[in-house]
């Protein structure tokens, strides 16, 4: 998002200022009390500004410390209130210079980086609360400015506080007088996000008003109204943003356009959006729009044009982690191994701390017969990025596919406590997992597994179609057929299931050699309710396996008993399209 700029200010605040100096004046260099409100204490500022100013211009002598740091830009405050905080902020001062407002936003930037990567919960906490309390410190000295409206709302929407982010827009809409763009915005986005699309419709509508020039007010708005199924209105508002930003074009609006189009079977407007995007300067040098062309030709079959334009986007950003790894992959589906871990390799030299091309590497490696080089890789990047799921899942996957299953038990557990409890992500672990206590016979420890995938999230159809058949092997038929039922449901909303301890029954889970394992999923569902929101889904309920028909022991067929049937079917992989992050989502 763009920086926003602070709002011009209003006629009653320009006559309370001039007021102020008028009085300030008057009052010659007699000593004043300390102001008691914001008008009083810059009329006061004015007042002792205006006096240095008199008084150095009658003085004779050789200037002091004092004039030489007013003429370097510099306003020196009264003896005794020179007391910098660790934010930039000059203490007890009337109005602080604009540059102490941009370091301020940038070191509580900063922090807040420092924050998201922090894995102890205290030092985020802790680290967020003053990044909060900066912020607030800037607001209070510059008002007019959107910029430290549009942080704290970000970091509030991290934090899923979302009331409050919404009641802070608002309060800042009123303090720009509703002429910043940013912060409508910002507003849009969360309405969007806490699902109310016509106050989102509107609030967009607010941020184009105050600047027709804001290129991500139109494809925010656009993007809502094709997630709504709404692809013309969508492509009318890219045409009008485009049409808008002629004098400073954009390119994630062609980019987005073209995507539509590409999305809609358009494929030659889509290539006339890309080669319209890319003649501009902006476009010509943005490497997701080189990206997302090369992928576009890449589903099309035509590798005559997709190696021009991944070439082309790296001779514009030649240190493009994201066309590393899409250029990658795709010499590695054509069957250039060679190829494909030159890439990898270049990527990680100019990407030393990303770990996504050091997973898809891994499993480059893996498959070519290279299990240590693979684990020397999933190694790097498990200690580059500790919380990065898909490495955890796909070193798991790896050492299951090496029958070490001790060894991925661990890695996935690894995995899902460091992702955040609620990242639908966190699936494709509990899925891979489960799917090795189905094969090393544990039926009833993938049955849980599986739970805590499909709550994780509900719309994961491999995990749903898994579980069916694990259940259908081991006879219960009908469960089976719920499962794929709930799987066709559009919308399926999720609670703790009532028969989450249901067995196959006799043996009970609090004891035996899995009962530590037990004992993690229900820590993990007690997290994942702790971190719960209003708009949970429920998991729909199903049939108690008391209730369903037991099969004859000669039909129950555990998939430890047959490993050779099961083939490829069903077995994980790192991911769809073998790295974790895809690549089709980062352009």
């Amino acid at each position: 998002m763009l920086a926003s700029q602070p709002a011009p200010r209003t006629q009653q605040q320009q006559q309370q200022s001039s007021g102020g100096g008028r009085a300030a004046a008057a009052g010659g260099g007699a000593a004043q009390a300390a102001p008691s409100t914001r008008t009083a204490a810059f009329a006061a500022g004015l007042g002792s500004f205006a006096s240095s100013m008199a008084a150095a211009s009658t003085a004779t002598e050789a200037p002091t410390a004092e004039a030489a740091g007013q003429r370097q830009g510099t306003q020196q405050p009264p003896a005794g209130e020179a007391q910098r905080d660790s934010d930039g902020l000059l203490r007890n001062r009337p109005r602080p210079l604009k540059i102490n407002l941009d370091l301020a936003l940038y070191r509580a930037r900063q922090k807040r980086l420092v924050a998201n990567s922090s894995r102890m919960f205290a030092d985020r906490s802790r680290l967020q609360r003053d990044v909060e309390e900066a912020l607030r410190r800037c607001m209070e000295a510059f008002p007019e400015d959107g910029r430290p409206y549009v942080s704290l709302g970000k970091l509030m929407v991290e934090q899923r506080r979302y009331k409050e982010a919404l009641a802070l827009y608002e309060e800042g809409c009123t303090a720009t007088g509703g002429t910043n763009a940013h912060i409508w915005s910002a507003w849009a986005y969360l309405a969007a996000k806490m699902g109310n699309v016509s106050l989102a419709r509107k609030l967009y509508d607010a941020a184009i008003v105050a600047n027709p020039q804001h290129a991500a007010a139109w494809h925010g708005w656009g993007l809502l109204e094709k997630e709504q199924g709404n692809y013309l209105r969508a492509r009318d508002l890219w045409l009008q943003g485009i049409q808008s930003l002629r004098r400073n074009p954009n390119p994630y609006l062609y980019q987005s356009l073209a995507v539509l189009a590409a999305e809609m079977d358009c494929l030659e407007e889509a290539r006339k959006w890309f080669r319209e995007g890319t003649r501009t300067l902006t476009g010509k040098a943005s490497h997701a729009m080189w990206q997302a062309w090369a992928l576009m030709e890449q589903r099309q079959g035509d590798k005559a044009m997709v190696r021009p334009l991944y070439k082309r986007g790296l001779e514009v950003s030649p240190r493009s982690r994201y066309l590393h790894l899409s250029w990658a992959l795709w010499e590695k589906e054509q069957g250039n191994v060679e190829e494909a871990r030159r890439l990898f390799k270049q990527g990680n030299d100019r990407n030393p701390r990303d770990p996504a091309i050091m997973q898809a590497w891994g499993l480059l490696e893996e498959e070519e017969g290279n299990i240590e080089e693979a684990r020397r890789l999933f190694k790097r990047a498990s200690k580059v990025d500790p919380n990065h799921l898909h490495v955890w899942q796909a070193w798991g996957c790896m050492e299951y596919r090496q029958q070490n299953y001790d060894t991925a038990r661990e890695l996935f557990q690894q995995g899902i406590w460091t992702a955040p409890p609620r990242a639908p992500d966190v699936c494709l672990v509990f899925q891979a997992w489960a799917m090795l206590e189905r094969d090393a016979g544990n039926a009833e420890l993938a049955r849980e597994l599986f739970k805590c995938a499909v709550k994780a999230d509900p719309k994961s159809e491999p995990s749903w179609l898994v579980w069916a058949q694990m259940e259908e092997d081991l006879g219960f038929v009908q469960r089976a057929a719920e499962l794929r039922s709930f799987n066709m449901q559009e919308h399926t909303e999720i609670v703790k299931p009532a028969n989450f301890a249901a067995g196959l029954g006799g043996e009970d889970k609090g004891t035996g050699l899995l009962a530590p394992i037990f004992g993690q999923i229900a820590k993990w569902f007690k997290r994942y309710e702790e971190s719960g929101s209003e708009s949970d889904m429920e998991l729909p309920e199903l049939l108690p396996l008391d209730a369903v028909p037991k099969p004859e022991p000669e039909s129950l067929v555990l998939t430890a008993a047959a490993p050779a049937r099961r083939g490829g079917r069903g077995r994980p992989s790192g991911s769809a399209n073998g790295n974790g992050s895809s690549a089709n989502g980062r352009s």
